[in-house]
């Protein structure tokens, strides 16, 4: 019964934080939350809701000429950047090389992997962004999000 009782709420979890990387508000709110616990982290939201796009865009039936662009945007921009580091996102070398192997195969389902990955590891800091936001007024949340990440940079500088 227990054990149900935690694979219900952590499924609950599960959900609620899919839906807010869907909301801009609180998908912004939790990229400045994570930029702060690591380089890559911030990347891989902005990951996660662009595959998001592509698999939209993939189920709306548009033309493989689009969809092949936003594959290329996205393998550009997170997977093989011309800025370095070229993998830009926190996934093992190996899901890369292998979205690199099937870029051309169009469908939902290149990047799936990847977005497991990436959400499972920005699924952890979930419980501490909800507690850290839970103490702040929303309009007080990025203000407060700025101040430490200014803070952050004095210290790298210092």
């Amino acid at each position: 019964q227990h054990v149900d009782n935690k694979w219900v709420s952590s499924s609950s979890e599960i959900i609620a934080f899919r839906k807010a990387l869907l909301n801009p508000v609180t998908a912004n709110q939790f990229q400045r939350f994570v930029s702060l616990k690591g380089d890559l982290l911030e990347n891989g939201v902005l990951f996660w809701q662009e595959v998001q796009k592509y698999k939209d865009l993939c189920h709306s039936h548009c033309d493989d000429a689009t969809v092949q662009k936003k594959i290329t945007a996205i393998i550009d921009c997170f997977i093989n950047s011309t800025v370095p580091p070229a993998l830009q996102i926190d996934i093992p070398t190996e899901q890369a090389k292998k979205i690199l192997e099937h870029r051309k195969e169009l469908g939902p389902y290149i990047f799936r992997e990847a977005q497991m990955t990436i959400f499972a590891l920005l699924f952890k800091f979930w419980p501490k962004f909800c507690k850290f936001r839970s103490n702040l007024a929303s309009d007080k949340i990025l203000l407060d999000l700025e101040r430490k990440k200014g803070k952050k940079m004095r210290k790298k500088k210092g």
